[in-house]
């Protein structure tokens, strides 16, 4: 008797070790081409949306770019920053000081999915359709085309706090953004390289006001070339409203190149963020690398974007494939319910059958 009760338990926990091993390791990782039997047309469909919304917008590649950015750096590359609402009641990333009024390109992803849903309802996540969109808008502007894993799921939690700790703020130092770069597991390297997404988008004028009038003790900031300066000033004058947009990249606002690296060495870096890597012995040295060397830029860009794209990615047990972007599936605790209800049915048989 007690032999078969143990057989018939130990059936019951290995059945149950199976499903939940399965649920997290279904997909807590990427590959290409992961849809290619469940949605081969999910590239294609993200490509054309983003390049119908660039050929109407010149400025939604840098939109898109930074979306996806702030996204992998805010409970990994999940699809948080989409969120209306989180599971846990939290303020949600939107939310947050380095987003609110600044992050662009949501209308780009809801199109996306919502072409998806019409081709392969409930298979492409929107984790997945921010990636691809980020690469696409890349490319879109002249940088080389590359493959972007695709598998990763959706999170269901969406906290202001963690946007408002984890991004790298506009006025941080070296010391500042190496140390944010380090608490996501990426290098030194990958912060100068994926700093060079700068070399698309504008910035608001409020981020950077402080360099132009009052650095360091009412002088303007010695790291800015004068003439850059007045430039600035003219743009931004004191009087000017904080939403006022400046080009990130002087050069080529709309062209995915080095001159980025170029401007750092030249003083013309807008941000405190941007000049600051050409204070740093270890940044510098890669900053006048990037400027001599575009195609080391693109290689090492593509590089670190792909391995910040892998940050945090979610397995069955803790992710989704939404229905819609901004708001996790209601059907969640049913699922789970159900699961439960199935495991103490399956233990009471096999309790019954012992007898």
């Amino acid at each position: 008797m007690a032999s078969r009760c143990s057989s018939a338990l130990l059936l019951v926990f290995s059945s149950v070790f199976a499903i939940v091993s399965s649920q997290q390791e279904l997909l807590g990782k990427v590959e290409e081409n992961f849809y290619e039997k469940t949605c081969p047309a999910a590239e294609r469909i993200v490509r054309d949306v983003v390049t119908s919304h660039f050929g109407r917008n010149r400025t939604v590649p840098a939109g898109l770019l930074r979306l996806f950015f702030h996204d992998c750096f805010v409970q990994g590359c999940d699809g948080s920053i989409l969120l209306d609402a989180s599971e846990d009641g939290s303020v949600i990333e939107k939310e947050g000081l380095p987003n609110r009024n600044s992050v662009r390109g949501f209308d780009v992803i809801d199109d996306a999915k919502t072409r998806l849903e019409r081709v392969c309802p409930g298979v492409v996540s929107c984790a997945d359709i921010v990636a691809l969109a980020g690469r696409d808008a890349v490319v879109l502007v002249g940088a080389p085309d590359f493959a972007m894993p695709t598998g990763r799921l959706d999170g269901r939690i969406s906290r202001r706090s963690e946007a408002d700790a984890l991004l790298p703020a506009p006025f941080f130092n070296a010391t500042q953004l190496k140390a944010s770069f380090v608490q996501q597991n990426l290098t030194v390297e990958d912060l100068v390289h994926l700093s060079g997404g700068h070399t698309i988008g504008r910035s608001q004028c409020q981020f950077f006001s402080n360099r132009l009038y009052n650095f360091s003790g009412g002088s303007p900031d010695p790291l800015l070339n004068p003439s850059y300066r007045a430039e600035l000033q003219r743009l931004c004058p004191q009087n000017s409203r904080p939403t006022d947009r400046v080009t990130l990249d002087r050069a080529s606002e709309f062209n995915f190149d080095n001159s980025y690296y170029t401007n750092l060495v030249a003083k013309n870096g807008l941000l405190t963020s941007d000049a600051a890597l050409t204070v740093d012995s270890e940044t510098e040295s890669i900053v006048r690398s990037f400027a001599r060397d575009p195609d080391r830029f693109q290689l090492r860009f593509q590089r670190s974007l792909l391995k910040m794209s892998k940050l945090g990615l979610k397995s069955k047990a803790n992710g989704e494939v939404r229905r819609r972007c901004n708001a996790i599936n209601p059907k969640r605790m049913e699922e789970e319910s159900s699961l439960v209800t199935a495991i103490t049915d399956a233990t009471t048989r096999a309790l019954a059958f012992s007898k």
